[in-house]
């Protein structure tokens, strides 16, 4: 393998797996996880901390599954929380400040 960088910013991962509709397991993807990376993105760059300062990227699955709402990690995966992604969204957003500095 080669490695291709060294370091950088935090990064913010979102659940955002959709499987089928009637599926036996749930999935963040339907409970609003593209929307919140989207609107999350969009408040990071307006304050100029998206990229240098704080990454917030959507990944397949993080195996957890909850019936309502989107799992998120903050620590690259060594915590898993539930996110509400109407109602905690500016939550979110004040920890993703924390972890760029700001």
């Amino acid at each position: 393998m080669k490695t291709l960088k060294e370091g950088g910013p935090p990064v913010v991962m979102i659940c955002a797996n959709k499987r089928p509709e009637g599926a036996p397991k749930p999935s963040c993807g339907h409970h609003g996880a593209e929307d919140l990376r989207g609107w999350l993105k969009d408040q990071l760059k307006a304050e100029g901390l998206w990229g240098k300062k704080v990454r917030v990227l959507t990944v397949s699955c993080l195996d957890v599954c909850p019936s309502a709402g989107v799992v998120c990690s903050l620590d690259g995966g060594k915590t898993l929380e539930l996110v509400d992604a109407e109602t905690e969204r500016d939550e979110l957003l004040r920890r993703c400040r924390a972890l760029a500095g700001g």
